[in-house]
């Protein structure tokens, strides 16, 4: 490591642009991160657009945002797309949403994933839902398998159910836990309940298994601290399936599935906990899970809190 980070030196000294970004790279896994901004700098300025990028989003991690903007625009114009889409990002979330789109766009035609996604996205939010859903296809093609689910709640905005499953289940067949789920509640909808059951295990198993290895990943503890999307996802899904079995008088299942819901967060999951140990007689258990789902913002929890106290009082 020693003698590489010698000889990348050799060459950033000589001017080599691919010295300066080899030196940032090794300098920037060994926690360097002032050292490996300079080369990133110098690299840039010497040519090198993935070096451009890296130096943006240092920069945008220290809040920088100014300056990773310019990196960011800098990798563009040197053709990085992950420049344009990293972008274009910061731009949309500064509300300058034309430029942004623009800078979309370049990544798109550079054929970058996310960038093709993120387009999408403010393309559905502009109204042009039948381009956000050819954007979501060439995202899903380039190997971001969520585009596929995403596309669907698209289509199904746009009235196209056959479409929207088509595309549920092919995000499903790729491993998306957000296909499963999706595909879950259109099954669930039309009454197709031990395909929306299987559906619905599958995206509450997936989603668990990615929020513990993004856990494992961070150092994170139990509670999944810095998972909060997967964590609630997952909870979405437990409860969903909870309120399957409960409706086809699986009791004891559906228990199980509100509590790993109430374990993981969610406030309706906490609430149908809450109404299954009062059907059982568990006063003390009803109003714990209650208290946890108003805690949480769950009307119905609210609700079911006062109505039992107003029972006992009476």
């Amino acid at each position: 490591m020693a003698d590489g980070e010698a000889e990348y030196r050799r060459a950033d000294e000589a001017g080599s642009a691919s010295g300066s970004f080899n030196l940032g790279l090794s300098l920037h896994l060994r926690g360097d991160l002032a050292g490996a901004k300079a080369a990133y700098a110098r690299a840039a300025r010497r040519g090198d657009g993935p070096a451009a990028y890296n130096l943006g989003q240092l920069l945008r991690g220290e809040d920088d945002l100014a300056g990773a903007e310019a990196a960011f625009r800098r990798a563009g114009e040197l053709g990085d797309r992950h420049g344009d889409t990293a972008l274009g990002s910061l731009l949309s979330k500064r509300g300058d949403l034309g430029a942004a789109k623009a800078a979309l766009v370049r990544a798109d035609e550079r054929g970058d994933a996310v960038g093709a996604f993120n387009l999408a996205a403010l393309l559905a939010a502009e109204g042009d839902e039948p381009g956000a859903v050819e954007a979501y296809s060439r995202a899903e093609q380039r190997g971001y398998v969520v585009a596929a689910a995403v596309a669907g709640v698209v289509l199904l905005r746009l009235g196209d159910e056959k479409g929207a499953e088509v595309a549920f289940r092919r995000a499903d067949q790729q491993g998306s836990a957000a296909g499963a789920f999706d595909l879950g509640v259109l099954l669930h909808r039309r009454g197709e309940i031990t395909e929306a059951e299987d559906a619905y295990r599958r995206a509450e198993q997936r989603w668990q298994r990615e929020g513990d290895q993004i856990a494992a990943q961070d150092d994170a503890d139990d509670d999944w601290a810095d998972n909060d999307i997967e964590r609630q996802a997952s909870a979405e899904a437990a409860n969903n399936l909870g309120v399957l079995l409960r409706d086809r008088g699986e009791l004891a299942a559906a228990e199980n599935a509100f509590r790993r819901a109430d374990e993981r967060g969610s406030g309706e999951g906490a609430a149908s906990l809450g109404e299954l140990l009062e059907r059982r007689g568990d006063r003390a258990g009803a109003e714990r899970a209650y208290r946890r789902a108003h805690d949480r913002g769950s009307a119905t929890g609210s609700h079911n809190l006062e109505a039992l106290r107003i029972r006992h009082l009476g």
